[in-house]
Protein backbone atom coordinates (compact mmCIF):
# COMPACT_ATOMS: atom_id res chain seq x y z
CA UNK A 1 0.00 0.00 0.00
CA UNK A 2 1.02 3.53 -0.83
CA UNK A 3 2.17 6.37 1.91
CA UNK A 4 -0.70 8.32 2.62
CA UNK A 5 0.21 12.28 3.67
CA UNK A 6 -1.96 14.75 5.08
CA UNK A 7 -1.22 18.54 4.53
CA UNK A 8 -3.21 20.69 7.39
CA UNK A 9 -2.77 23.99 8.94
CA UNK A 10 -5.88 25.07 10.19
CA UNK A 11 -4.33 28.89 9.69
CA UNK A 12 -5.22 29.38 5.54
CA UNK A 13 -3.23 31.29 3.05
CA UNK A 14 0.47 29.27 4.05
CA UNK A 15 0.66 28.17 0.61
CA UNK A 16 -1.04 24.16 1.42
CA UNK A 17 -1.97 23.68 -1.74
CA UNK A 18 0.85 24.69 -3.44
CA UNK A 19 3.23 22.93 -1.55
CA UNK A 20 0.95 19.42 -2.52
CA UNK A 21 0.92 20.55 -6.33
CA UNK A 22 4.54 21.11 -6.43
CA UNK A 23 5.43 18.38 -4.14
CA UNK A 24 3.17 15.79 -6.28
CA UNK A 25 4.83 16.77 -9.60
CA UNK A 26 8.28 16.30 -8.08
CA UNK A 27 7.24 13.23 -6.93
CA UNK A 28 5.55 11.94 -10.29
CA UNK A 29 9.23 13.32 -11.96
CA UNK A 30 10.77 10.72 -9.77
CA UNK A 31 8.71 8.29 -11.36
CA UNK A 32 6.62 7.72 -7.94
CA UNK A 33 2.59 7.32 -9.16
CA UNK A 34 0.88 9.92 -7.06
CA UNK A 35 -2.81 10.18 -6.23
CA UNK A 36 -3.89 13.75 -4.86
CA UNK A 37 -7.43 13.69 -2.69
CA UNK A 38 -9.23 17.26 -2.92
CA UNK A 39 -10.48 17.54 0.76
CA UNK A 40 -11.36 20.76 0.58
CA UNK A 41 -14.81 22.11 -0.69
CA UNK A 42 -13.13 25.52 -1.98
CA UNK A 43 -11.38 22.88 -4.50
CA UNK A 44 -8.19 24.93 -5.24
CA UNK A 45 -6.13 21.74 -5.66
CA UNK A 46 -8.93 20.21 -7.95
CA UNK A 47 -8.71 23.98 -10.34
CA UNK A 48 -4.64 24.20 -10.32
CA UNK A 49 -4.15 20.33 -11.56
CA UNK A 50 -6.94 21.40 -14.17
CA UNK A 51 -5.29 24.41 -15.54
CA UNK A 52 -7.84 26.42 -14.94
CA UNK A 53 -7.07 30.09 -14.93
CA UNK A 54 -10.21 32.09 -16.07
CA UNK A 55 -13.29 32.85 -15.40
CA UNK A 56 -14.55 31.41 -18.38
CA UNK A 57 -13.23 27.83 -17.73
CA UNK A 58 -14.50 28.18 -13.97
CA UNK A 59 -17.90 28.52 -15.49
CA UNK A 60 -20.78 26.87 -14.93
CA UNK A 61 -21.90 26.62 -18.39
CA UNK A 62 -22.36 23.51 -19.67
CA UNK A 63 -19.46 23.41 -22.74
CA UNK A 64 -16.57 25.41 -19.58
CA UNK A 65 -14.03 22.73 -18.75
CA UNK A 66 -15.54 22.78 -14.87
CA UNK A 67 -18.36 21.57 -15.76
CA UNK A 68 -17.18 19.22 -18.42
CA UNK A 69 -15.04 17.36 -16.13
CA UNK A 70 -17.49 17.46 -13.16
CA UNK A 71 -19.93 15.16 -15.44
CA UNK A 72 -16.93 13.24 -16.24
CA UNK A 73 -14.56 12.50 -13.39
CA UNK A 74 -15.29 10.64 -10.15
CA UNK A 75 -15.35 13.15 -7.04
CA UNK A 76 -14.34 12.44 -3.69
CA UNK A 77 -17.89 12.93 -2.06
CA UNK A 78 -19.29 10.90 -5.09
CA UNK A 79 -16.65 8.06 -3.97
CA UNK A 80 -16.96 8.18 -0.59
CA UNK A 81 -20.88 8.63 -0.55
CA UNK A 82 -21.15 5.53 -2.30
CA UNK A 83 -18.44 3.43 0.36
CA UNK A 84 -20.64 4.58 3.16
CA UNK A 85 -23.42 3.30 1.54
CA UNK A 86 -22.24 -0.06 -0.04
CA UNK A 87 -23.51 1.58 -2.96
CA UNK A 88 -22.07 0.97 -7.03
CA UNK A 89 -19.61 4.36 -7.93
CA UNK A 90 -21.84 6.60 -10.36
CA UNK A 91 -18.36 6.50 -12.71
CA UNK A 92 -15.28 4.95 -11.75
CA UNK A 93 -12.93 7.65 -13.80
CA UNK A 94 -10.66 9.32 -12.11
CA UNK A 95 -9.03 12.53 -13.93
CA UNK A 96 -5.35 11.69 -14.83
CA UNK A 97 -2.70 14.67 -15.29
CA UNK A 98 -1.33 14.52 -18.71
CA UNK A 99 2.23 13.93 -19.18
CA UNK A 100 2.68 13.20 -15.45
CA UNK A 101 2.04 10.15 -13.20
CA UNK A 102 -0.07 12.67 -11.55
CA UNK A 103 -4.10 11.35 -10.68
CA UNK A 104 -7.31 13.33 -9.05
CA UNK A 105 -10.09 12.17 -6.86
CA UNK A 106 -11.62 15.76 -7.89
CA UNK A 107 -13.02 17.83 -4.96
CA UNK A 108 -16.99 18.71 -4.61
CA UNK A 109 -18.75 21.87 -2.94
CA UNK A 110 -21.11 18.81 -2.09
CA UNK A 111 -18.39 17.97 0.86
CA UNK A 112 -19.50 20.45 3.36
CA UNK A 113 -22.93 18.41 3.38
CA UNK A 114 -21.26 15.03 3.28
CA UNK A 115 -19.40 17.07 6.77
CA UNK A 116 -22.24 17.56 8.31
CA UNK A 117 -24.02 13.96 7.72
CA UNK A 118 -20.43 12.50 9.15
CA UNK A 119 -20.22 15.39 12.08
CA UNK A 120 -23.94 14.30 13.31
CA UNK A 121 -22.64 10.37 12.98
CA UNK A 122 -19.20 10.50 15.14
CA UNK A 123 -21.84 12.97 17.74
CA UNK A 124 -24.55 10.55 17.80
CA UNK A 125 -23.12 7.08 17.68
CA UNK A 126 -25.46 4.32 17.38
CA UNK A 127 -24.84 0.46 16.49
CA UNK A 128 -26.13 1.53 13.16
CA UNK A 129 -23.63 4.24 12.35
CA UNK A 130 -20.49 2.95 13.97
CA UNK A 131 -19.01 1.46 11.57
CA UNK A 132 -19.28 4.75 9.16
CA UNK A 133 -15.28 5.89 10.36
CA UNK A 134 -13.95 2.53 9.64
CA UNK A 135 -15.77 2.49 5.95
CA UNK A 136 -14.19 6.33 5.17
CA UNK A 137 -10.70 4.88 6.14
CA UNK A 138 -11.09 1.70 4.12
CA UNK A 139 -12.19 3.74 1.14
CA UNK A 140 -8.94 5.48 1.83
CA UNK A 141 -6.87 2.38 1.88
CA UNK A 142 -8.32 0.94 -1.03
CA UNK A 143 -6.80 3.82 -3.20
CA UNK A 144 -3.75 3.67 -1.80
CA UNK A 145 -2.98 -0.03 -3.27
CA UNK A 146 -2.89 1.70 -6.42
CA UNK A 147 -0.60 4.45 -6.06
CA UNK A 148 3.19 4.65 -4.42
CA UNK A 149 1.85 8.17 -2.82
CA UNK A 150 -1.86 9.49 -1.79
CA UNK A 151 -1.39 13.46 -0.57
CA UNK A 152 -4.72 14.80 0.70
CA UNK A 153 -5.30 18.41 0.82
CA UNK A 154 -7.59 19.60 3.69
CA UNK A 155 -9.49 22.52 4.60
CA UNK A 156 -8.14 24.88 7.18
CA UNK A 157 -11.01 23.95 9.80
CA UNK A 158 -10.31 22.55 12.95
CA UNK A 159 -13.05 21.59 13.73
CA UNK A 160 -14.12 19.57 10.67
CA UNK A 161 -14.74 15.83 11.74
CA UNK A 162 -13.64 15.03 8.09
CA UNK A 163 -10.15 16.59 8.66
CA UNK A 164 -9.61 14.33 12.01
CA UNK A 165 -10.47 11.53 10.40
CA UNK A 166 -8.06 12.44 6.68
CA UNK A 167 -5.33 13.62 9.64
CA UNK A 168 -5.45 10.47 12.38
CA UNK A 169 -5.65 7.75 9.80
CA UNK A 170 -3.43 8.64 7.24
CA UNK A 171 0.37 7.41 7.79
CA UNK A 172 1.89 10.67 7.66
CA UNK A 173 0.97 14.69 8.82
CA UNK A 174 2.86 17.27 7.32
CA UNK A 175 2.01 21.01 8.53
CA UNK A 176 2.73 24.13 6.05
CA UNK A 177 3.37 27.09 7.72
CA UNK A 178 4.49 30.86 7.00
CA UNK A 179 6.90 32.90 8.65
CA UNK A 180 3.91 35.00 10.51
CA UNK A 181 2.53 35.36 14.23
CA UNK A 182 -0.96 33.78 12.72
CA UNK A 183 1.43 30.51 11.93
CA UNK A 184 2.93 30.96 15.03
CA UNK A 185 -0.68 30.90 16.93
CA UNK A 186 -1.54 28.19 14.77
CA UNK A 187 1.35 25.65 15.33
CA UNK A 188 0.48 26.68 19.56
CA UNK A 189 -3.11 25.35 19.07
CA UNK A 190 -2.33 21.78 17.45
CA UNK A 191 -1.81 19.91 20.79
CA UNK A 192 -5.50 21.34 21.50
CA UNK A 193 -6.73 20.66 18.09
CA UNK A 194 -5.70 17.03 18.34
CA UNK A 195 -6.38 16.59 21.97
CA UNK A 196 -10.40 17.29 20.48
CA UNK A 197 -9.96 15.11 17.59
CA UNK A 198 -8.83 12.08 19.48
CA UNK A 199 -11.15 12.44 21.85
CA UNK A 200 -13.85 12.59 19.08
CA UNK A 201 -13.19 9.37 17.86
CA UNK A 202 -11.92 7.54 20.65
CA UNK A 203 -15.11 5.35 20.81
CA UNK A 204 -14.87 4.25 17.07
CA UNK A 205 -11.06 3.51 17.41
CA UNK A 206 -10.63 -0.49 17.07
CA UNK A 207 -10.77 -2.54 20.12
CA UNK A 208 -11.06 -6.03 20.47
CA UNK A 209 -14.43 -6.40 20.72
CA UNK A 210 -14.80 -3.88 17.56
CA UNK A 211 -13.49 -3.33 14.28
CA UNK A 212 -13.66 0.41 14.04
CA UNK A 213 -10.47 2.77 13.27
CA UNK A 214 -6.76 2.26 13.13
CA UNK A 215 -5.54 5.69 14.32
CA UNK A 216 -1.98 5.39 13.37
CA UNK A 217 -0.66 9.25 12.00
CA UNK A 218 2.85 10.38 12.56
CA UNK A 219 3.53 13.75 12.34
CA UNK A 220 6.51 14.34 10.12
CA UNK A 221 7.00 18.45 10.76
CA UNK A 222 6.56 21.57 9.27
CA UNK A 223 7.40 22.95 6.38
CA UNK A 224 8.19 26.87 6.50
CA UNK A 225 6.29 28.68 3.28
CA UNK A 226 6.67 32.21 2.25
CA UNK A 227 10.39 32.54 3.62
CA UNK A 228 11.40 35.87 2.78
CA UNK A 229 15.05 35.60 1.21
CA UNK A 230 17.23 38.22 0.60
CA UNK A 231 20.85 36.92 -0.66
CA UNK A 232 21.51 33.30 -2.37
CA UNK A 233 19.66 31.03 -4.44
CA UNK A 234 18.43 28.46 -2.26
CA UNK A 235 20.13 25.30 -0.04
CA UNK A 236 23.11 25.84 1.97
CA UNK A 237 23.85 29.37 0.44
CA UNK A 238 20.36 31.20 1.07
CA UNK A 239 20.22 33.83 3.64
CA UNK A 240 16.70 34.79 4.96
CA UNK A 241 15.66 37.73 6.13
CA UNK A 242 16.34 38.74 10.41
CA UNK A 243 12.62 38.38 10.79
CA UNK A 244 12.09 35.30 9.02
CA UNK A 245 14.85 33.43 10.64
CA UNK A 246 13.21 35.08 13.68
CA UNK A 247 9.48 33.58 13.33
CA UNK A 248 11.19 30.01 12.29
CA UNK A 249 12.80 30.33 15.68
CA UNK A 250 9.63 31.08 17.17
CA UNK A 251 7.99 28.36 15.59
CA UNK A 252 10.85 25.42 16.34
CA UNK A 253 9.88 26.07 20.06
CA UNK A 254 6.06 26.14 19.20
CA UNK A 255 6.88 22.69 17.50
CA UNK A 256 8.80 21.33 20.37
CA UNK A 257 5.68 21.60 22.26
CA UNK A 258 3.19 19.98 19.62
CA UNK A 259 6.08 17.67 19.58
CA UNK A 260 6.46 16.88 23.35
CA UNK A 261 2.43 16.09 23.13
CA UNK A 262 2.97 13.88 20.35
CA UNK A 263 5.26 11.80 21.59
CA UNK A 264 2.96 11.23 24.60
CA UNK A 265 0.73 9.68 22.18
CA UNK A 266 3.39 7.96 19.93
CA UNK A 267 1.97 10.33 16.68
CA UNK A 268 5.58 11.64 15.91
CA UNK A 269 8.65 10.25 14.15
CA UNK A 270 11.75 10.04 16.65
CA UNK A 271 14.59 12.62 16.01
CA UNK A 272 16.61 10.09 14.34
CA UNK A 273 14.21 9.23 12.11
CA UNK A 274 13.54 12.30 10.97
CA UNK A 275 17.57 13.06 10.23
CA UNK A 276 17.12 9.90 8.25
CA UNK A 277 14.39 10.43 6.44
CA UNK A 278 14.75 14.62 5.60
CA UNK A 279 18.42 13.96 4.93
CA UNK A 280 21.33 16.90 4.57
CA UNK A 281 21.93 15.55 0.75
CA UNK A 282 18.45 17.08 0.02
CA UNK A 283 17.65 19.19 2.35
CA UNK A 284 20.66 20.57 3.77
CA UNK A 285 19.18 22.84 6.66
CA UNK A 286 16.27 20.42 7.71
CA UNK A 287 16.40 20.09 11.32
CA UNK A 288 13.37 18.79 13.72
CA UNK A 289 11.00 19.49 12.92
CA UNK A 290 11.60 22.13 10.67
CA UNK A 291 12.02 20.27 7.20
CA UNK A 292 12.51 23.22 4.87
CA UNK A 293 12.15 27.14 4.81
CA UNK A 294 10.68 27.63 0.87
CA UNK A 295 11.74 30.72 -0.32
CA UNK A 296 8.70 33.49 -1.05
CA UNK A 297 8.57 33.16 -5.02
CA UNK A 298 7.98 36.19 -7.03
CA UNK A 299 4.33 37.01 -7.82
CA UNK A 300 4.59 36.82 -11.65
CA UNK A 301 6.21 33.48 -11.15
CA UNK A 302 3.29 32.72 -8.93
CA UNK A 303 0.74 33.91 -11.61
CA UNK A 304 2.57 32.39 -14.53
CA UNK A 305 2.41 28.91 -13.39
CA UNK A 306 -1.81 29.67 -12.88
CA UNK A 307 -2.10 30.52 -15.94
CA UNK A 308 -0.11 27.83 -17.40
CA UNK A 309 -1.76 25.79 -15.53
CA UNK A 310 1.26 23.85 -13.86
CA UNK A 311 3.34 23.96 -10.91
CA UNK A 312 6.42 26.21 -10.22
CA UNK A 313 8.93 23.76 -10.21
CA UNK A 314 7.21 22.99 -14.07
CA UNK A 315 7.70 26.50 -15.63
CA UNK A 316 9.59 26.21 -18.78
CA UNK A 317 11.62 29.07 -20.08
CA UNK A 318 9.61 29.32 -22.75
CA UNK A 319 6.39 30.17 -20.50
CA UNK A 320 8.41 32.82 -17.82
CA UNK A 321 9.60 34.32 -21.43
CA UNK A 322 6.04 34.90 -22.23
CA UNK A 323 4.91 36.44 -19.06
CA UNK A 324 7.42 38.13 -18.53
CA UNK A 325 9.47 36.74 -16.23
CA UNK A 326 12.27 34.83 -17.81
CA UNK A 327 14.20 32.46 -15.74
CA UNK A 328 16.77 31.86 -18.43
CA UNK A 329 19.10 34.60 -16.91
CA UNK A 330 21.54 33.54 -14.99
CA UNK A 331 21.80 36.13 -12.23
CA UNK A 332 18.06 37.36 -12.90
CA UNK A 333 15.81 37.75 -9.95
CA UNK A 334 13.24 35.34 -11.22
CA UNK A 335 16.09 32.41 -12.33
CA UNK A 336 17.13 32.86 -8.55
CA UNK A 337 13.91 32.23 -7.31
CA UNK A 338 12.94 29.42 -9.46
CA UNK A 339 16.37 27.90 -8.69
CA UNK A 340 15.33 28.47 -4.92
CA UNK A 341 11.57 26.94 -4.85
CA UNK A 342 12.81 24.38 -7.10
CA UNK A 343 15.60 22.55 -4.82
CA UNK A 344 13.27 23.15 -1.75
CA UNK A 345 10.06 21.02 -3.14
CA UNK A 346 12.05 18.55 -5.10
CA UNK A 347 14.38 17.92 -2.16
CA UNK A 348 11.62 17.63 0.13
CA UNK A 349 10.06 14.74 -2.42
CA UNK A 350 13.53 12.79 -2.97
CA UNK A 351 13.52 13.21 1.02
CA UNK A 352 9.52 11.50 1.22
CA UNK A 353 11.04 8.32 -0.98
CA UNK A 354 12.95 7.53 2.13
CA UNK A 355 9.85 7.01 3.90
Amino acid sequence: MGKILTFFNHKGGVGKTTLVHNLAQALSDEGKSVLIIDADAQMNITASIYGLSTSVDYSTDVNSIWSANTKKYLSITEYLGSKIKNEPLPRKTLYRKEGTKITLLIGSIALSLLEFSIFGIVTNKNELTQSIPSKLQQAIDELAKDYDFILIDTSPSSSSVLNALFVLTSHYFIAPVSPTFFSLQAVDNLSEIFRNWLELLAPFQTTRGFNGIDIRVKFLGLVVQMAKRYKGGGGPNSQFTEKTESWVKDLKQSVESFVTYMKNTDRVISQDEFVRIFDKENLPEASPYIIEKCCDFTPKLRTAAEQEGVPVISLTPEQTKKHKCSISTERGQYKRSFDSITLSYRGIAKSLLNL
